[in-house]
């Protein structure tokens, strides 16, 4: 049955919060929108007037206090989704006024899920997925393209604070004879839609690096964009990523060494390594868009209420 859906994301940046709001659209719901990074102030006027069956939300600690006042006004069902991790719990303490208060809430990994449903028993696994609308093979690739992307070897995201432990894997790809573009990072700009669709699809290898390697069933929103785009995606192990993704739509290494034996198998490899990428647009565009992705929450829901 159709819902009127509010949704309290971060909207401007053209990311999560879009592509939530397309997939609620796409399974039939009608959605309002308030920018949860811009406007959260706004969201408890938002629902007097929407009346909403579902506020679906972001880990944003400023909409704990609206979405208390919706709650107790509308009662409708409150979900949090947090699209991020951490090694423990307690390092989300300041998101817990808000979690307590929704019905559903949703998580990226899978080993804290134990930890979490002390505090909210109804926590679930939903992994990211594919922003189909946006992400995608390149609708058109002119030659300063060529110049700007081509590349053996690229990596598009952040190198600093945390993401500081990438280095010693790139370090590993710089001492290879390869042409390795970093977007995002190494004083390089970030690139993201169209141009990230150009840069994955001139990329002959497309190293995903995802965090947070122990915490299991997690992998960052950076292998769908890669595999949306028909790139090949050569990713960081991690216990369980098979649960995450079928064993021939990727391959994954273990450290700097086994990513360079890697590399030199997969560009030496051209075919093997096409035909894994064709699998892996197929598989993420028919299994693991954030439509997919929202009909999962959905189940979840309707499962529990039997």
């Amino acid at each position: 049955m159709p819902m009127r859906v509010l949704l309290l994301f971060p909207m401007a940046d053209g990311q999560t919060g879009p592509a939530i709001k397309y997939a609620f659209e796409h399974l039939g719901h009608e959605v309002i929108a308030v920018d949860a990074g811009l406007y959260w102030q706004d969201s408890y006027n938002a629902s007097i007037t929407f009346k909403p069956d579902l506020v679906f939300c972001s880990r944003t600690k400023a909409l704990a206090e609206q979405v208390e006042k919706i709650k107790k006004k509308l009662n409708p069902i409150i979900c949090m989704w947090n699209v991020d991790t951490k090694t423990k719990i307690k390092r989300w303490s300041h998101l817990f006024p808000l979690i307590r208060l929704c019905n559903y809430h949703f998580i990226v990994d899978s080993k804290t899920i134990p930890e979490w449903k002390s505090l909210n028993p109804n926590t679930f696994w939903l992994p990211q997925g594919l922003q189909n609308e946006v992400y995608g093979k390149p609708k058109r690739i002119t030659d300063d393209d060529r110049k700007r992307y081509s590349c053996d070897v690229s990596f598009a995201g952040r190198c600093r604070g945390y993401h500081k432990r990438r280095q010693h894997y790139f370090n590993a790809v710089i001492e290879m004879d390869v042409k390795f573009n970093r977007w995002g990072c190494a004083g390089n700009l970030k690139v993201y839609n169209e141009g990230h669709n150009k840069m994955v699809s001139l990329s002959k290898i497309n190293l995903c690096c995802s965090g947070w390697a122990l915490n299991e069933k997690y992998t960052s929103v950076r292998n769908y964009k890669i595999m949306g785009a028909e790139g090949f995606a050569l990713e960081l192990y991690r216990n369980r990523i098979y649960e995450i993704f079928p064993s021939d739509i990727l391959d994954c290494y273990t450290d700097p060494e086994n990513l360079k034996e890697k590399i030199e198998y997969w560009l030496s490899h051209e075919k093997e390594r096409k035909q894994t990428a064709e699998r892996a647009y197929k598989w993420v565009h028919e299994n693991a868009t954030y439509t997919h992705r929202i009909k999962m929450a959905l189940d979840y829901m309707r499962e529990l209420d039997g």
